[in-house]
């Protein structure tokens, strides 16, 4: 509600930075349904409510002051904000395909290395939607329906797939310089503690460490672990 305040405040208010930077939007709060339902009824809204844009928040993220402004401004067919996932080891949800038809996906884990350090934005194959804008016209051009929840992918990678097949000049982008926090209960997971939320489980679990190793993905070695815990 704060976010939202903060995009449909009055002119004049003294105590907002940019009182003449307003919009119009409407908030799709739809009842209890699936994910991909979810998403697509709203998608629906935003075309027949002729909107520019379509923007999905996850009830369970947290969102920088800015991020409306940095994904606007970016004017781009599909980008999102960085999101890590609630489980071990917190991947981003970022994405670039490893194998033909898309039968694999990998994380793209070092995102703050590889994206723009001018604008902060990095091309990839497929975001996460927890919180991500979409150029309704790109949605106009597609066929319904434009999420689909199935058993070896979700719905947001569904679309990103499905806009890639169908324009494969079509691009997506994460935008690094929005950080979202994902909520873990009472805490949340985002991109200045993910180390530590990772640590912490390691050391609460050793075999996490061992099954690393045995995928060949190296997170924390026992000495890292101990000294990123002794931290906390």
């Amino acid at each position: 509600m704060q976010f939202f305040f903060r995009l449909g405040v009055a002119k004049g208010r003294a105590n907002v930075k940019n009182p003449d930077e307003l919009y119009e939007f409407a908030i799709c709060n739809p009842r209890r349904m699936s994910i991909d339902r979810m998403r697509n009824e709203a998608a629906k809204i935003a075309m027949e409510g002729e909107f520019d844009n379509l923007l999905f928040i996850d009830d369970d993220v947290l969102l920088p002051l800015d991020a409306f402004q940095k994904l606007y401004a970016a004017d781009k067919d599909v980008i999102a904000g960085v999101t890590h996932i609630r489980g071990y080891p917190y991947p981003p949800m970022i994405f670039n395909f490893t194998d033909e038809q898309y039968k694999k996906n990998s994380y793209v884990t070092n995102y703050a290395k590889m994206c723009d350090p001018f604008t902060g934005l990095l091309e990839c194959d497929a975001v996460g939607f927890s919180c991500c804008m979409i150029k309704v016209s790109l949605l106009k051009e597609m066929v319904p329906p434009y999420f689909v929840t199935s058993t070896h992918q979700t719905e947001d990678v569904y679309f990103c797939k499905k806009m890639k097949d169908s324009f494969p000049d079509r691009k997506i982008y994460a935008h690094c310089g929005v950080l979202t926090g994902h909520i873990l209960g009472s805490d949340f997971v985002e991109p200045g503690n993910v180390e530590f939320w990772k640590a912490f489980d390691e050391a609460r679990y050793p075999d996490l460490v061992k099954e690393a190793a045995k995928q060949g993905r190296k997170d924390h070695t026992p000495e890292q672990v101990k000294e990123i815990v002794n931290a906390i």
